[in-house]
């Protein structure tokens, strides 16, 4: 089993090809050479049926009754001894006459045949016979006593019949065995070709492992070129991911130097209490802003071919918010098509909803509602509240793509910023606008 599993494709490839071609070959061999040796058993048949008649035509009795042929059948081999050709005249009445081939043997009659009929018997010297014979009733215009029945026997050797077939299937062998190396030669020239382009995309992809290119070429063929599209987007967000934790690394080591230079030097003279805690809380915060980032860049790439029912999980968030939110007395209302899927992530779908609503219940007054739906363009997300909302160029600048949108509004919190990186990670877009109450109204557009 694990070699098995371990064969190339081309082997599994080829290994079924000469499995196929060699039953193929086999039976139509096969099927040729029973054909042929039924063919030239028939002509033999014929043959005999032919020297039959001739024999019945030229049967004649002489006046002491001796059956006679009145001329010969045409071939010297019904001459020559043991020649495995023979003719023989039997009567009713005991009188026998034979050919000169058959010398002093005789061949087993089988009378009552109105018809010439056929049958294998064994010769005078063991050969095999096709034997060909007929009873004929002679009128008494012909027998000077009387009329009788005259069985009469045409024989030839089947040695003839065996010769031509073991030519002929010698002949068929090394045509088709010919044939065959042909085709299996054929056979895997073009399985090497045809898997081709998988070999060279096992060292396209060697060179992407090495760092030679960062992606596949666009140039493979129709049926490859979805499989290297495919990998390409995997690279693709691959690369990304690694260029967002660079971000973010860069980004927090950077925002740590100024806290970590405010608190080296409280302790390097009076220590202000007030003022070191206030520099540990930027450095949690920027700590918690970074972290949830990069989760939000990780979650992202898990599970894009995952189809994960929106309403669930909407339902379960609503209901946590209402809880959370209970003393507010805010009004949480849903609105989910049923059998409406998101394509990814479930985490990432929550982290979704979860960070919008909640930071629409932070701000609205008394009403919040989810719209999710299906459209040509994909899913469409929408939270609207009755809170103070956006200013026109608040809404434009957040409409940016990059835009930080924990640090650039006070109070919108880190919950905006990993949803605008969740949803750039899934190929989106976020906008904000204008709730019917005068709030805000987030939507979040998914491919």
């Amino acid at each position: 089993m694990k070699t098995a599993s371990r064969r190339s494709l081309s082997a599994r490839l080829v290994i079924a090809s000469l499995v196929w071609l060699v039953a193929s070959l086999g039976i139509g061999g096969g099927v040729l050479a029973w054909g042929f040796r039924d063919s030239v058993e028939r002509q033999l048949g014929l043959r005999l049926d032919s020297l039959v008649r001739a024999a019945i035509a030229a049967l004649d009795r002489r006046p002491d009754g001796t059956l006679v042929l009145a001329r010969p059948l045409g071939d010297p081999r019904f001459e020559q001894i043991y020649s495995g050709w023979y003719w023989q005249l039997a009567s009713a009445d005991g009188h026998l006459t034979r050919s000169r081939s058959l010398w002093d043997q005789t061949l087993p009659v089988e009378n009552g045949h109105a018809a010439v009929s056929y049958r294998q018997v064994s010769g005078p010297n063991g050969e095999s016979l096709m034997l060909a014979e007929r009873d004929v009733i002679l009128a008494d215009a012909i027998g000077g006593d009387g009329a009788g029945v005259v069985h009469v026997l045409v024989a030839a050797d089947r040695a003839e019949v065996a010769e031509g077939v073991h030519r002929f299937d010698l002949l068929l062998a090394l045509a088709l065995g010919g044939l065959g190396v042909g085709l299996a030669m054929a056979v895997i020239i073009q399985v090497r070709f045809g898997l081709f382009p998988l070999r060279r995309m096992a060292l396209d992809l060697d060179a992407v492992r090495r760092g030679d290119r960062a992606r596949l070429p666009a140039d493979y063929p129709r049926e490859v070129a979805p499989l290297a599209a495919a990998m390409n987007t995997v690279l693709d967000n691959d690369s990304e991911l690694i260029e967002r934790a660079r971000t973010h690394v860069g980004n927090l080591a950077h925002g740590l130097k100024t806290p970590l230079a405010v608190l080296q030097a409280e302790l390097a003279g009076q220590p202000d209490h007030r003022v070191m805690e206030n520099q540990l809380e930027n450095m949690r915060r920027l700590v918690e802003r970074h972290l949830g980032r990069a989760s939000a860049s990780a979650g992202a790439g898990r599970a894009l071919g995952t189809q994960v029912p929106v309403k669930p999980v909407a339902a379960e968030i609503v209901a946590a918010l209402a809880k959370i939110f209970a003393d507010s007395d805010l009004r949480l209302e849903m609105r989910v098509d049923d059998g409406v899927c998101f394509q990814g992530d479930a985490d990432d779908l929550a982290e979704l909803l979860g960070n919008v609503l909640e930071n629409a219940c932070k701000w609205a007054k008394s009403h919040v509602r989810l719209t999710v739906r299906r459209d040509a363009g994909g899913l469409c997300l929408r939270v609207e509240d009755d809170g103070p909302g956006m200013s026109p160029d608040q809404a434009a600048a957040a409409a940016e793509r990059g835009a930080r949108l924990d640090q650039m509004t006070q109070g919108w919190g880190l919950g905006l910023s990993i949803v605008a990186d969740l949803v750039a990670l899934y190929g989106g877009k976020m906008e904000f606008g204008k709730s019917p109450w005068g709030g805000l109204a987030v939507s979040l557009f998914l491919p």
